[in-house]
């Protein structure tokens, strides 16, 4: 389970960085909506969701895309953030 983890973890960072190359960070293109909405959803939030249903109904499925979508969102903001922009991003 844990290979398939960081596959899923590696497949999902790696579409980030791509998305965020191509374009551009969702900060810069949205910059009204900070001022409309308060919250800010990452991908993390969602794993960390889906990782607690999967404790109710015990599906393995869920818990292994709410780990790697947890551990994407953490490699993200704590890795590849300070190393591409030199700061976290993190609210």
């Amino acid at each position: 389970m844990l290979i398939k983890i960081l596959i899923l973890t590696f497949i999902i960072e790696f579409t980030t960085i791509i998305s965020r190359y191509f374009f551009g960070s969702m900060k810069t293109r949205y910059k009204n909506f900070k001022s409309k909405y308060k919250v800010r959803i990452h991908h993390g939030y969602i794993g960390l969701v889906l990782v607690l249903i999967h404790l109710i109904f015990t599906n393995n499925l869920l818990y292994i895309i709410g780990s790697a979508l947890f551990l994407s969102d953490t490699i993200h903001h704590f890795i590849v953030l300070p190393i591409w922009v030199k700061k976290t991003e993190f609210p």
